[in-house]
């Protein structure tokens, strides 16, 4: 027990602090907790970084209860890292040592804040649109300069593993009730289109921002299954189960492509096909154990009227042909290609494409098409171009196009890039780690065509903070002296 308390007892108490803040959701309190868990973050910069693996996954719920803790995530982050400075402060040297990816990242976001800058963006809207992208590569430039042990990594997979549980259980009654319970009034009361009411959107309010969590959360549980007894691993490989299950329920398409492009690339660079087969066979399970029993439970629930379905949508006429079914139907109908040319991902490329064709070199910068920045903050090229709604591009590369043009583009290739050859050349030094992130980033390129994944921290939090480990492996500064089993 004593060695359990040295191991949480910050991450515990930090937690607490953020309960409070939900269970009295005013802006003096959750300010006041904010700024309370990024001392403790200074404090114990290791415990603040795994603190956010709790808090990223669930930053939607709490901001919806206690809005003041949106900001607590980025007063982590950056207090981790002050931390890491002020300690390394006599080695200034090192804190300047920079691989050609972060190279490639940083010529990115210049590009894209003089180009905002040159269109009339607001500094307001830029900030918030490089804050997107810089807070979790904080994560990264700090993890990558501790000295990471085994047992932090432990502490990373258990702490994963619990959030996803939590969850994938909270998904499973989101589902059953009918978007009743476990979840905050407004969301119950929104409306949610008959097409997305069947799919779980979970603390995250997200259904393909779960899925990627949910990949993450798997990968992690089916590692640390390797390393516990025989009794506990059971227990994890059951978890698992359950928690693909509500990786099926959120019927998200670019996900399921993305964990196919990985599970293959993880399987030519390691030839680990029982690893393969193990996963493959647990998403078999979750479908026939937690899917199809789910699905049959709500509906029971709905045609018994157990629970009153809020908002009330339009019936599905669809029959019992299942959801999954009808997702990977209408990709390929006709009448949702001609909506997509109209409104949907068709229409956002092509008006992407005719921004590039005006600001080819340095594009339209920050906070112009399709970013989190021109939702909250608007677009001043919005009209120009006939866009009438404040979108997200859904697609990473033609958001980059559009507002960075080719040298913005250049230099986000250099990043992307960058960090699989980074990752290919230390395969053997941060083995097996390496092969695992390298599978992850493969499936990450094909995600990009259909997400923002670069703009969400849930996903970038954890990517940055396993590159990180991997940089500190590389680096030298990784402790080896505990042994995994």
């Amino acid at each position: 027990m004593a060695g359990f308390r040295e191991k949480y007892l910050y991450i515990l108490v930090m937690a607490l602090f953020v309960l409070a803040a939900l269970f009295f959701p005013n802006k003096m309190i959750g300010l006041a907790v904010s700024l309370i868990v990024a001392a403790m973050a200074f404090i114990r910069p290791k415990e603040g970084l795994l603190f956010l693996l709790i808090y990223f996954p669930t930053r939607v719920f709490l901001i919806e209860i206690s809005p003041s803790l949106k900001i607590a995530g980025d007063f982590i982050a950056i207090a981790a890292f002050l931390r890491m400075v002020w300690d390394q402060r006599n080695d200034w040297k090192r804190m300047f040592q920079f691989s050609l990816f972060e190279w490639g990242f940083f010529l990115f976001i210049l590009t894209g804040c003089v180009a905002a800058l040159i269109t009339g963006v607001s500094v307001g809207a830029i900030i918030f649109q490089v804050r997107a992208f810089v807070i979790t590569y904080l994560i990264f430039y700090t993890v990558k300069r501790l000295s990471i042990e085994k047992e932090d990594i432990h502490r990373f997979l258990w702490i994963t593993f619990t959030m996803s549980m939590i969850l994938s259980i909270q998904g499973i009654v989101e589902k059953v009730s009918l978007r009743t319970m476990l979840m905050p009034e407004t969301w119950v009361e929104r409306y949610i289109s008959p097409t997305n009411r069947q799919r779980i959107y979970g603390l995250i309010n997200n259904p393909n921002v779960l899925a990627v969590y949910l990949t993450i959360a798997f990968i992690c549980t089916l590692y640390l299954s390797n390393l516990v007894t025989k009794r506990t691993k059971w227990f994890l490989l059951i978890c698992s189960v359950v928690m693909m299950g509500v990786w099926t329920l959120t019927y998200s398409r670019g996900t399921a492509i993305g964990l196919a492009v990985g599970l293959i690339t993880y399987f030519a660079l390691s030839r680990n096909w029982k690893t393969v087969v193990k996963a493959l066979l647990i998403i078999v399970l979750s479908v026939l154990a937690i899917n199809i029993p789910v699905t049959k439970a709500t509906a029971l629930v709905q045609n018994m009227n157990l629970l009153k379905e809020r908002p009330i949508a339009a019936p599905d006429q669809q029959g019992d042909e299942s959801h999954a079914e009808k997702r990977l139907k209408e990709t390929f109908e006709g009448s949702t290609i001609e909506q997509s040319k109209n409104t949907g991902r068709l229409f956002i490329v092509r008006k992407g494409l005719q921004v590039f064709k005006d600001h080819p070199v340095i594009g339209s910068g920050f906070s112009t098409f399709g970013d989190s920045a021109s939702k909250s903050y608007s677009s001043p090229i919005y009209k120009h171009y006939g866009i009438q709604f404040n979108i997200y591009s859904d697609n990473q590369y033609i958001q980059i196009i559009a507002q960075t043009g080719v040298l913005g583009v250049l230099g986000f290739a250099v990043f992307l890039v960058g960090m699989l050859v980074f990752l290919w050349k230390n395969r053997h030094a941060a083995s097996p780690y390496a092969s695992v992130l390298m599978a992850i980033l493969m499936a990450v390129y094909v995600c990009g065509l259909l997400y923002n994944i670069w703009e969400d921290k849930t996903f970038t939090a954890y990517y940055f903070m396993m590159l990180g480990g991997i940089a500190s492996m590389a680096s030298g500064t990784f402790d080896r002296t505990v042994k995994l089993k």
